[in-house]
């Protein structure tokens, strides 16, 4: 054996040479001993030449590199794993790698061993994160529609891409080796891994769409499909030994074990402590980690990669909170963010553009057009079935290119049999590739082909004012974050004064950040797992909610809803939710939280980014809530002070309309002092042509309550620019609980000159920005009114006429029969 030296005193410390190995010629690499730290530059110390150093120069490069690389791919819709095996691609043999003295200096043999070594302990975790974030009776839950598109999915590539390599073996004569590595790729090409699925939707902020959970249920399958040909395949190859059988028996022990006794074990421990400190965060973090060792260990021990244990061992732990959300947030910032772009980076230095190219073999091409045959038949396959289930065209493409995608497990099963020479370096090279080109095609057509909103982006809104006009039931969505939401809420309710012949329907969604799981939830509360933290928060908020429902028994018609999803996109959910109840309004909470003594509390700025989607897209009416009421010192939801006095404030426009629409119904409670303030300049006195009529007539029908009951109010404010505007405003002081303002004005209005030019919240309207201010301590209410054509007339939901009731009847009404469509979303058919 020749050993080979790099020149220099300390290069002696590394020494590498050629071996043969039991597969072929590998690489033996000599280290001295003390070579863990550097003596320092002023000592002439090279620190690249020791083994901390050079892995921390490893790792910033490699991390800095995959950041800048998926800035750079960011318009193409591209993933984080992509930019990262770009990364071993830039800095490996293929571009710079290609220098042999920079591979010296940046991978020598002794340096690649380590990070390797370190990067497998981060995969390891990362892959148990992964399976911690499934929930196992997903499966179940799968429709007749997801079980034919997964299995079709798995099963045309494989099987048509197997005939295609047996049809080419038998007229092109392909060697063993080839055929046997192109098998393996083309089982590689044919499965659609769950977490690798659900983590592209995630990222293209689909994951609680209508295809996003369509794709969930089917990935599920297609990898359960992948499972069972694995095991046959397995089974089927394996040497008819005893050992082989011990193995194989070990393994299902290993199962076993996991799933009955180290789950179990968890989950005892995270309830005890949880009872015992009275904290719902707090899990058995160092058991997690013991547990998580030994099943990584015995499946080292019994021949398969210590992922293998780690991953099941993650699948069998409850997901979501408590247990899920506190692993991830412990664990997911060095596993994943500092360790696993090292692992993705080496599969990428492993990948070499010169070696194949100057390959003596004349079978590259033949192996790439039976993976690309492969990946056609996978996406034919998807669309077919998909249409066969009458999926829309478009949704049957864009869901056959998302079971197209692939990620972390497909590069690390690549990398695991390049290691056990499953397949040589040619076919590893090829397949990375292929990976990388369809991947990145898929994601790409993907946002350019859907539109999660479509759905409900539809011509007709339905709007506060067209139901006071054809008198049709009233009905609401409410958001909620937290408790605190709830008082204000519930006044909200009570100001809409809901009767018995004049019901309102309300629809509650509490609205939870997806954290320690993969797929998005949607569903009714009293569906929710009991063990989770978030059905006791939630419980809570019903049950404040059904107190307030009793006391307004036969007025009122509630459901309750949870919505667990990305904050990016779980605004897909409100819109959902309203479409399918036929809201009128949607109301959500501001971003911004106020103390008692007025001022800001707390910026939450996902929560904006959700208000402006939901103003963007939703099929009703939208308002903003901004929420002062703690600074009336309320105590809880049931002791919460009712509202005395309300004032909406009108300049003109759709959205003004809309909030005054709103406010003639709270002017029909009797011990409600309801005020309408109207802006109006002073060249504008004597002109009364309105540009709607609608806005004309309810104005004057405000006008004729206020001649008619003592508690309603109509007041002009004669103001020549907006700065008499913003004084009148500012008057107002502390005489309302409530102000309802329109989102959007005519901005060329003279009442609002010089208010125009700057707005720190734009979504609320010049406006209601200005009631954000700590100057005021009432709450406000932004209407604003979705543009669309009229509503189309629904007479199912029309309300009784008020001359067919008797005084005195206490009958419920018939508005809330089982015909108003009050049952739970049927999420099976995603």
């Amino acid at each position: 054996m020749e050993l080979l030296t790099f020149g220099g005193d300390e290069s002696n410390s590394s020494q590498w040479g050629e071996v043969h190995g039991p597969f072929m010629k590998e690489e033996l690499v000599c280290q001295k001993q003390n070579l863990m730290a550097s003596k320092g530059i002023f000592m002439n110390s090279d620190p690249l030449k020791y083994a901390m150093p050079l892995l921390m120069i490893q790792m910033s490069v490699i991390i800095i590199t995959s950041r800048l690389i998926f800035r750079v791919l960011q318009p193409l819709k591209q993933g984080m794993i992509s930019a990262q095996v770009l990364t071993g691609v830039v800095l490996g043999p293929s571009f710079l790698g290609h220098n042999l003295t920079y591979m010296n200096m940046f991978l020598p043999a002794g340096g690649k061993i380590i990070i390797q070594t370190l990067s497998n302990v981060g995969f390891v975790i990362h892959l148990f994160l992964l399976g911690l974030k499934i929930d196992g009776s997903i499966i179940r839950k799968a429709s007749s529609k997801a079980i034919l598109i997964g299995t079709a999915s798995y099963a045309f590539p494989f099987s048509l891409g197997s005939l295609t390599v047996m049809f080419f073996s038998k007229t092109l004569g392909l060697p063993s080796d080839v055929i046997s590595c192109t098998s393996s790729a083309i089982s590689l090409s044919s499965m659609t891994s769950f977490p690798v699925t659900t983590t592209v939707l995630a990222e293209l902020n689909i994951l609680n769409s209508e295809l996003g959970r369509l794709a969930t249920h089917c990935s599920m399958v297609c990898e359960v499909c992948s499972w069972f040909v694995a095991l046959a395949f397995n089974i089927y190859t394996r040497e008819r030994t005893l050992n082989s059988l011990y193995a194989l028996i070990m393994i299902v022990a290993l199962l076993l074990v996991i799933y009955f006794i180290f789950r179990p074990l968890i989950v005892w421990l995270t309830e005890r402590k949880t009872k015992s400190m009275n904290q719902k965060d707090v899990v058995p973090f160092f058991p997690v980690l013991f547990f998580l060792s030994v099943a990584s260990l015995s499946g080292e021990a019994m021949g398969v990669h210590a992922a293998f244990g780690a991953f099941w061992f993650g699948v069998s732990l409850p997901d979501g909170p408590p247990l899920g959300t506190e692993l991830a947030a412990k664990l997911e910032m060095f596993a994943s963010n500092l360790f696993l772009p090292c692992f993705i980076a080496i599969s990428g230095l492993q990948t070499n553009f010169f070696q194949i190219t100057a390959s003596h073999e004349h079978h590259v091409m033949m192996i790439e057009i039976i993976l690309l045959i492969t990946y056609g038949c996978k996406f034919l396959g998807t669309a077919a079935a998909s249409a066969y289930c009458q999926n829309q065209i478009g949704d049957a493409l864009c869901l056959a290119f998302l079971m197209c995608c692939q990620g972390i497990i497909e590069v690390y099963t690549t990398i695991v049999w390049k290691d056990a020479q499953v397949v040589d370096t040619e076919c590893f090279n090829l397949v990375i590739i292929t990976i990388l080109i369809v991947t990145g095609i898929s994601r790409f057509l993907v946002v350019y082909l859907y539109d999660p909103s479509k759905r409900y982006k539809s011509k007709s809104k339905r709007t506060i004012l067209n139901t006071r006009q054809h008198n049709l039931q009233l009905r609401l969505l409410i958001g909620l974050y937290s408790v605190e939401n709830v008082p204000s809420m519930v006044n909200l309710l009570e100001a809409t004064y809901p009767t018995r012949f004049n019901p309102i329907s309300f629809f509650t969604l509490h609205l939870v950040e997806l954290k320690g799981r993969a797929h998005a939830v949607l569903t009714p509360h009293h569906q929710m797992n009991k063990l989770d933290p978030n059905t006791a928060q939630s419980t809570h908020i019903v049950n404040a909610f059904q107190r307030f429902e009793q006391k307004y028994q036969g007025a009122l018609m509630a459901q309750h809803f949870t919505a667990a999803a990305p904050y990016s996109s779980i605004n897909n959910d409100v819109c959902t939710l309203a479409l399918d109840k036929k809201a009128t309004l949607i109301v959500i909470p501001f971003h911004k939280q106020y103390a008692i003594d007025g001022t800001v509390e707390q910026v939450n700025g996902p929560i904006r980014n959700i208000n402006l989607n939901v103003l963007e897209a939703a099929p009703c009416s939208v308002a903003i809530f901004i929420d002062r009421g703690e600074t009336e010192g309320r105590r809880s939801v049931l002791m919460t002070s009712t509202w005395n006095n309300v004032a909406v404030l009108f300049i003109g426009g759709k959205d003004d309309a809309e909030a005054l629409a709103l406010c003639m119904r709270m002017a029909e409670k009797p011990d409600l002092n309801v005020t309408m303030i109207h802006f109006r300049h002073k060249s504008s006195l004597h002109d009364e042509d309105y540009s709607d009529m609608s806005e004309y007539n309810l104005i004057s029908d405000f006008k004729s309550h206020a001649a008619n009951k003592g508690k309603v109010h109509y007041v002009e404010e004669i103001v020549r620019d907006g700065v008499e505007t913003t004084q009148a405003i500012s008057s107002l002081g502390d005489a309302y609980d409530l102000v309802l303002v329109g989102r959007d004005h005519d901005l060329e209005s003279s009442v609002l000159y010089g208010l125009t030019d700057w707005s720190e919240c734009p979504e609320l309207g010049v406006i209601g920005d200005m009631l954000t201010s700590p100057d005021f301590h009432f709450s406000a209410l932004v209407v604003h009114q979705q543009q669309g054509d009229a509503l189309d007339l629904d007479d199912s939901y029309k309300l009784p006429a008020l001359e067919h009731q008797k005084i005195g009847d206490t009958v419920m009404p018939q508005r809330f029969s089982t015909e108003e469509g009050f049952t739970t979303i049927d999420l099976g058919k995603y």
